[in-house]
């Protein structure tokens, strides 16, 4: 997140804004085991624009999540895992509906507070997306240490990119 709104962070994203499993509108928070991998995660958007951002720690309790590398979960609610692979930005750019939006409307549907989702950038990686947190009968999270500068060739060289993974050209390394 944006390093001068740290204190937002458990605010839910504007109404205009979407996301890899968030539809204009709908609320998501999207969190990650460890920082590295929640640099990694933004890394196209922090080489692009600039922005400075930070990672907040946070403490998760208990949440019902639909865990996308769970086949039999999967197939339960009719959700192939390798759709939500999909570059959702791509997708939105040109007029489509992202396929991991599907996914997270039937997570949502299914009564989860969040779905794993595994990571692309990053071997044996994932990441949560939260639908819901903080309110009565939902999962609930904390703040559990300061807000940590984002640096991403830093978190990158800890963590080298999978096999046939790369960034754009205009973003790669000079």
């Amino acid at each position: 997140m944006a390093a001068d709104r740290a204190e937002d962070v458990f605010e839910p994203p504007g109404p205009g804004s979407a996301g890899r499993y968030h539809r204009p509108g709908q609320p998501a928070l999207y969190i990650t085991l460890e920082a590295d991998w929640a640099v990694i995660a933004i890394g196209r958007y922090l080489l692009a624009d600039g922005i400075e951002r930070a990672v907040v720690p946070l403490e998760l309790d208990l949440a019902k999540v639909l865990d996308q590398r769970d086949p039999a979960a999967c197939a339960a609610l009719a959700i192939d895992p390798q759709a939500s692979q999909v570059c959702w930005n791509d997708e939105l750019a040109a007029g489509r509906e992202p396929p991991a939006w599907l996914a997270s409307d039937a997570a949502r549907a299914a009564g989860a507070d969040g779905i794993i989702d595994v990571s692309r950038g990053i071997t044996g990686g994932w990441h949560v997306c939260l639908f819901r947190w903080n309110a009565v009968g939902a999962p609930q999270l904390r703040v559990e240490g300061d807000p940590q500068p984002c640096h991403y060739w830093a978190a990158r060289d800890r963590w080298p990119a999978p096999a046939g993974w790369s960034l754009p050209s205009h973003l790669a390394r000079r």
